[in-house]
């Protein structure tokens, strides 16, 4: 954490003094001092808004590898080798000497939200409830890459208890960071969403889902509550979404079209992106398909959990690719155009349906099932008999495949990683509670700060 601190606050340095417009900077660490000096109104501090929501799209974060991670790492994909990305994430064996790239990737998020949080708002001119939109964006934008970096780093599921540094502001006094416990990342995660919603009014909210709204902090809430089994505030904040009538599940015949539409009816929150604003073959349209790239295949296991009448199993989205002759399975609908111009869904309105629909479940609430339907009903596919934590959890992988989810569902609940293909899953299916459970912190982090401890098996 030193070396990264260090290394961004010479760059922000650089940029205070050479910068003429504010828009102009993606700053990252900063103390105190630098913000009161640097932000003096609403534009100014918009302008740090820009760059922290940037900052969630690189390819590091949720560009690509945030994805992936959890894809690789579970029953639903696997890595093939092409151009060697990912073979060490699907082999569930990171080495500490290249699993720097989502930990500076979250912290700069990090960063630009801690350079809004400690700014002194009150000074600030320009419309106060918008400056107070902002800050509330910065507080749940913390909370997520917090939230994000305890999921990749963290020993809640490895057999420990230690989470990561929580930074909450980027002074001298917190160069040498120690790890939190994972109950403490869980308390402050939540401490910054609610105080975040606290800042934020549903009028202020942004016109556009690229930027993070009221509705994104609930749904991060609920996300966070879910992983943390912590049922009745999951079922309350994903009500809040649901109940809302903002958004929808998107119809059997648009689902397909949605991965292509951006703002659609069922985004909550997204990653933006155009034909001249992208990750190119850095994102996840080139890792999921084509000849040059294209590591990331489907196993054939997931493919049979569909009914035949679900459109999430036609060709446009689960299909076949020739490559060198050879037939390959692929993600052939989520991150589809060929421009890379695909907007990233971060949180759809069909995950806070069935997130309430666990919590009921586990509750032992009425109406489970009902809720439960309301996605395969839009799918083509046969409805559920029962609300089981067995059918919510077949439908979560049914509905998010691709997106990231599948490895933290069966970490969160406890289960060893299946073993569906003994040739192509070369991480052989680990125990739940094995280290490979957790990646390794950085090399460069434990080098350049004392405090810093190691996750068991990468010692």
């Amino acid at each position: 954490m030193m070396k990264t601190i260090q290394i961004i606050l010479s760059v922000w340095m650089m940029l205070l003094v050479a910068a003429c417009n504010i828009n102009d900077l993606e700053p990252t660490l900063t103390n105190d001092k630098d913000v009161e000096i640097s932000l003096k109104n609403l534009e100014d501090l918009q302008g740090i808004a820009n760059g922290m929501h940037d900052r969630m799209s690189v390819t590091a974060y949720y560009g690509r590898n945030m994805q992936i991670y959890g894809e690789v790492r579970s029953d639903n994909c696997f890595a093939n080798g092409t151009s060697g990305r990912f073979i060490p994430e699907a082999q569930m064996m990171v080495s500490p000497d290249n699993s720097n790239g989502p930990w500076e990737a979250m912290y700069a998020v990090i960063a630009s939200a801690n350079i809004i949080i400690n700014a002194d708002l009150e000074s600030l001119t320009g419309d106060k409830q918008k400056i107070s939109q902002i800050a509330g964006q910065a507080y749940i934008a913390r909370a997520m890459a917090h939230f994000d970096l305890l999921r990749l780093y963290g020993q809640q599921h490895a057999g420990g208890n230690l989470g990561i540094p929580y930074i909450k502001s980027y002074t001298t006094r917190e160069l040498t960071p120690v790890r939190s416990t994972t109950e403490e990342n869980r308390k402050a995660i939540f401490e910054d969403i609610d105080a975040g919603l606290s800042l934020m009014t549903e009028a202020a909210n942004p016109k556009t889902k690229q930027f993070i709204s009221t509705y994104a902090g609930y749904a991060l809430k609920a996300r966070v509550a879910l992983y943390f089994k912590e049922w009745e505030k999951a079922k309350t904040a994903a009500q809040t979404v649901v109940n809302s009538g903002k958004f929808e599940i998107a119809g059997a015949s648009d689902f397909v079209n949605s991965w292509k539409t951006k703002n659609g009816v069922n985004s909550i929150f997204e990653i933006a992106a155009s034909t001249t604003d992208n990750l190119g073959i850095n994102g996840l349209q080139y890792i999921y398909r084509g000849p040059t790239y294209g590591d990331i295949e489907v196993l054939d296991n997931l493919k049979t959990i569909f009914d035949e009448s679900d459109v999430r199993v036609a060709a446009a989205m689960i299909g076949y690719e020739t490559i060198a002759g050879k037939q390959r399975l692929r993600n052939m609908g989520k991150y589809p155009s060929a421009d890379f111009s695909d907007n990233i869904a971060i949180m759809r309105f069909e995950e806070l349906v069935l997130i309430l629909a666990e919590a009921k479940i586990e509750l032992g609430e009425s109406g489970a099932l009902d809720i439960l339907n309301l996605v395969p009903a839009k799918r083509g596919a046969i409805l559920y008999a029962e609300a089981t934590k067995a059918n919510v959890l077949l439908e979560r992988r049914k509905e998010l495949c691709f997106e990231g989810f599948r490895f933290d569902d069966l970490a969160r609940t406890g289960r060893d990683i299946p073993l569906v293909d003994q040739y192509r899953q070369t991480h052989g299916g680990p125990k739940y509670g094995s280290f490979k459970y957790a990646f390794p912190i950085p090399t460069v982090e434990i080098n350049a700060n004392s405090n810093m401890v190691q996750n068991d098996g990468y010692k």
